[in-house]
């Protein structure tokens, strides 16, 4: 009866699909597992019981949620968490939450005036009370409509929290210690949105509203923040969870999310964050007009209504932007300080072509001067000055020359009054922008204008945004090369160089906005998006590379083509980068396939990591997120709850699949980067509540004495005790407690310090109790084990191949490390199996033993005759295990 050995030198070959276990032809093969649960690979080889996971909070009224990443830099992060209509902030594992104090801003919500507001407005600004409860600021380009309170203070040295409101940006905020003073807030500019900013008064404090734009600024309301969580509206639903985009700027997080406008979410300090509209003014725009339809604007600035000639709007162009090209040019500006002057106009042809008008209008003692520039604006010169008001025309004589001219007040020019300025032209042309505020009818529109128009005639040359409400919002975003990229429908729209929020058309050379259209299959959603050597989008159809012509040139608007890399098609699920490659899940939601740059094809090729276990995500792949320490982990949460990870390493030829599980479904997934290792988050939905949980770190989990092994575990540290609390949200739960002192440590046989497992208990008034021994730290929570089943063994037979074949495992040997006596179970399957011996050398091992090594004699085998002999190896928590390697001895019967 001829007698085989053989080994398991690596854990790190994952799990082999039910489909492939025959293949034991294969080096790859004969390594790989059947089931490998809740244990968790090394990419060097071992494998160790997978670390428990702390209960760190309820997600808000225990609904679903979604959590996001926030990483200015390695050891400055926070942690969002987006619920239906809400986002909330962490830092540290802390959520964000306010202290009660009683100072009060006064009317705050300006239900029908500005009382308590003081009108410290600038000449030619403007504050005053508008109907719907809002602060109203208009400027006029110069000087501001500025609101000022002071608001007493009591908790002097206790952090406060302004919580301001505004309806329509962009409105200037100053808090200090003295009117118009910035010294607990530095003068901030506030979008359309809602901002939540925290600061430390030593005193009253004293808030200034001020708006210099020439278009009406409106302020919701200002209060201090009541006692409580910070939480912030966000606009996303939870069927919407999964499809919100996000791309970080130092402190600013750009946010997509198909159906919705963009927001950014901002953060002007730790504790301090907003969530505001995403409102570039200059773009991007569709076409040019081609119909007959004319806009008529009512006004050159300021808030005014867009009159069409026939029916053109709709209520859902509320936030468009039109475009409109003026026929002549008309610029005016109201000056009531020096350095203030007009927008140019540009003069052309030859002799009383070139005539055009000035006029000065108002009540004023100041020097206005007229200026030229030739060729384009910028180098100024003096052409004449004027003192009174006046209404002449003007001609250079300068045939054939184009000529720029703007007129204002130089510095030291001003002493008084106010002044009108106005150039009027009749050549040439101004492109005015205006953004819709309100609707009227199909004709009428109210809007305010972001940059002057050059007539108030109607014009046939206009307009409007790609995005809104009707025609649509972007479903992906991504910085690259610095542009901010959105993606939505078949467009592809990169904004100007370093400007995130600029997108005019008319900006020349290579740093211009780029506008594309994919235009190639069905790329109606654009799934993500991922800033590579290339920038890959990944559609339902196919996923594109956008590139220039040569591969280290950068993207211009001339040299910008996109090719598909891979016809695969993706699914509506984000994808993730890991250094030069990216990982995306295919439209099947079972695939997942990393893409790599290929030289010999000089563009990014597909690999499937889902190849030997094509039917393990059968439940369907919902969300990834990557982890790089201790190994790239991709884990992958599925459908049913389950989690699906795969530790690569592409130098070694690493593809491991293993699967998770616990007592409950996991929702959610974020990883946040560290030293030793990253910190990974789940959201788990179990039977008490949805709860966030977070990996502990390996080096945590080696039971000499920290062992913290155990699922929605609460972590004591204190005085020695024989109750441990904090478990209300396991009320009811059979839970198992790992604990240690170290006062008095408990020790091995070696007379080291170990940790011990004190067994089940049931949580009763959110707390345990009756241990053994007293403790000064314990982790007490849910109980899992792992699991591990063998591929078809490889050898066996004398002869011929071993399948098909009788044989039994007859002897197993293990090396381990930190290791608990009663840690690990083996045998042929998981109902057939024998704890580790209880003898070492002739000694009783102890009850808490842990081993730091192990490297025994073989041990006896469990088990029967079988065709399909196997080795099982079973982990259980609270006990640690991590296994080194596995040698086997088998008898075999030839039938000879």
């Amino acid at each position: 009866m001829p007698k085989q050995h053989g080994q398991l030198l690596a854990f790190n070959r994952g799990i082999q699909s039910r489909l492939g276990l025959a293949r034991i032809d294969l080096d790859r093969t004969a390594l790989a597992a059947e089931i490998q649960t809740n244990w968790m690979p090394r990419s060097l080889g071992s494998m160790s019981l997978r670390p428990g996971w702390e209960y760190i909070d309820e997600t808000r009224d225990g609904e679903a949620a979604k959590l996001f990443p926030f990483v200015f830099a390695s050891d400055d992060v926070a942690q969002l968490e987006v619920t239906a209509d809400t986002l909330r902030v962490r830092v540290d594992d802390e959520l964000i939450s306010r202290a009660s104090v009683t100072a009060a801003v006064t009317n705050g919500t300006f239900t029908s005036d500005l009382t308590g507001w003081t009108d410290s407005d600038e000449s030619g600004g403007a504050s005053a009370w508008q109907t719907g409860g809002y602060m109203a600021l208009l400027g006029n380009g110069t000087n501001a409509a500025i609101r000022d309170q002071q608001v007493t203070v009591t908790e002097t040295g206790t952090e406060h929290a302004l919580r301001i409101i505004i309806a329509r940006g962009s409105v200037i905020l100053r808090v200090g210690s003295t009117s118009g003073g910035d010294d607990y807030i530095t003068e901030t500019t506030l979008g359309t949105g809602t901002h939540s900013l925290a600061f430390t008064p030593s005193g009253n404090f004293h808030i200034r509203l001020f708006n210099r734009r020439e278009f009406t600024a409106l302020v919701d309301s200002v209060a201090v923040e009541a006692a409580g969580t910070l939480e912030l509206p966000v606009p996303w639903q939870e069927a919407d969870r999964r499809i919100i985009r996000m791309s970080q700027s130092g402190d600013v997080l750009y946010v997509a999310c198909d159906g919705y406008q963009q927001r950014k979410i901002e953060r002007r300090a730790t504790r301090s964050w907003s969530v505001v509209l995403y409102e570039p003014e200059t773009g991007p725009f569709r076409n040019v007009n081609t119909t007959p339809i004319t806009i008529t604007p009512s006004a050159l600035t300021g808030d005014i209504t867009l009159t069409a000639s026939q029916a053109l709007f709709r209520s859902t162009n509320v936030g468009s932007l039109y475009r409109i090209q003026s026929t002549g040019q008309t610029v005016t500006t109201e000056i009531g300080a020096q350095d203030t002057f007009t927008d140019p106009i540009r003069v052309a042809g030859v002799e009383g072509q070139r005539a055009f008008g000035i006029t000065l209008s108002g009540t004023f003692t100041a020097t206005v001067t007229l200026q030229y520039s030739v060729g384009e604006p910028g180098s100024w010169v003096d052409v004449q000055s004027y003192t009174t008001a006046t209404s002449v025309n003007y001609n250079d004589e300068l045939d054939n020359q184009i000529i720029y001219y703007r007129i204002g007040v130089k510095s030291g020019g001003f002493t008084s009054g106010s002044v009108t300025a106005t150039l009027s032209y009749t050549s040439g042309s101004i492109t005015g922008v205006a953004r819709v505020t309100s609707y009227t009818s199909s004709t009428v529109v109210s809007a305010v204008v972001l940059q002057a128009f050059g007539a108030i005639t109607a014009s046939s040359d206009w307009w409007e945004s790609i995005w809104s409400d009707r025609r649509g919002w972007p479903s992906a975003v991504a910085l690259y090369e610095g542009r901010l990229w959105w993606f939505g429908k078949d467009k592809t729209i990169g904004s100007i160089s370093d400007a995130f929020e600029d997108f005019d058309d008319e900006f020349e050379g290579d740093a211009g906005p780029i506008n594309r259209s994919i235009g190639e299959g069905p790329v109606d959603s654009i799934c993500w998006a991922l800033p590579m050597q290339r920038l890959l989008v990944g559609t339902s159809g196919a996923e594109f590379s956008a590139r220039s012509s040569s591969f280290d040139e950068p993207l211009t608007p001339d040299n910008f083509n996109i090719k598909p890399a891979s016809t695969l098609g993706s699914a509506l699920i984000n994808a993730v980068r890991i250094d030069s490659t990216g990982v995306f899940v295919d439209k099947s939601l079972q695939r997942l396939y990393q893409l790599s740059y290929n030289l010999d094809q000089n563009d990014y090729r597909p690999q499937d990591l889902t190849m030997l276990v094509p039917d393990l995500n059968e439940a369907g792949i919902v969300d990834i997120a990557v982890q790089r320490q201790p190994d790239t982990r991709i884990h992958c949460l599925r459908a049913d709850g389950t989690v699906g990870v795969v530790i690569r390493d592409s130098a070694e030829n690493v593809i491991c699949w293993i699967e998770l599980e616990t007592d409950g479904d996991v929702e959610d997934v974020c990883v946040l980067p560290g030293v030793e290792e990253d910190r990974v988050y789940y959201i788990v939905n179990r039977s008490t509540g949805r709860f966030i949980e977070k990996w502990a770190l390996e080096s945590e989990c080696r039971g000499r004495p920290t062992g913290k092994l155990a699922d929605s575990f609460v972590y004591y540290s204190g005085a020695a005790a024989t109750t441990i609390g904090g478990l209300s949200h396991l009320e009811g739960q059979e839970v198992v407690c790992w604990g240690w002192n170290t006062s008095t440590p408990f020790t091995d046989d070696d007379g080291n310090a170990v940790g011990k497992d004190f067994g089940t208990f049931t949580v009763s008034g959110g707390q345990i109790t009756g241990l053994s021994n007293a403790v000064t730290n314990a982790c007490v929570g849910l109980y899992y084990e792992s699991r591990f089943k063998s591929a078809k063994q490889a050898f066996g037979a004398a002869l011929g191949t071993p399948l098909n074949q009788r044989k039994r495992i007859d002897h197993v040997g293990m090396i381990l490390m930190n290791t608990h006596k009663g840690g690990i179970q083996f045998g042929p399957d998981f109902e057939t199996m024998d704890d580790m011996p209880a003898y070492e050398r002739e000694q009783e091992v102890g009850e808490d033993h842990v081993w730091e090594d192990y490297d025994g004699d073989m041990i006896s085998f469990p088990g029967e005759w079988s065709t399909d002999s196997r080795l099982c190896l079973k982990g259980r928590a609270p006990r640690p295990a991590t296994v080194l390697a596995v040698t086997t001895s088998m008898l075999t019967n030839d039938k000879t």
